[in-house]
């Protein structure tokens, strides 16, 4: 795989994403929506796990989470998180 700069290119990300997405849909065999979500907790340490992407647009990418769980808190303290779609039959990989 290859790093693709996109602010370089001009190209509206979701745009691209979008494109993307529903290239994975048609080609991508296992679960095209799956993503590894990563959150930080108060002590700095990184958690990771797999949601599915239930729909992405110019406000951002949505996932569901139960707001008690240690996903929800995390992101309720901190307000981010790091996104990663990998889709091997299509030898893709978007970070985001």
């Amino acid at each position: 795989m290859t790093d693709f700069d996109i602010p370089a290119t001009g190209v509206n990300p979701y745009v691209l994403f979008d494109e993307w997405f529903t290239e994975a849909k048609a080609k991508e065999i296992n679960d095209p929506e799956a993503m590894s979500v990563a959150t930080v907790g108060a002590d700095g340490m990184p958690s990771v796990r797999m949601l599915l992407l239930k729909g992405v647009d110019e406000r951002g990418f949505v996932f569901y989470t139960n707001s008690l769980s240690r996903k929800g808190g995390q992101l309720a303290a901190t307000r981010v998180a790091a996104l990663c779609f990998h889709w091997k039959s299509l030898r893709r990989q978007v970070r985001v």
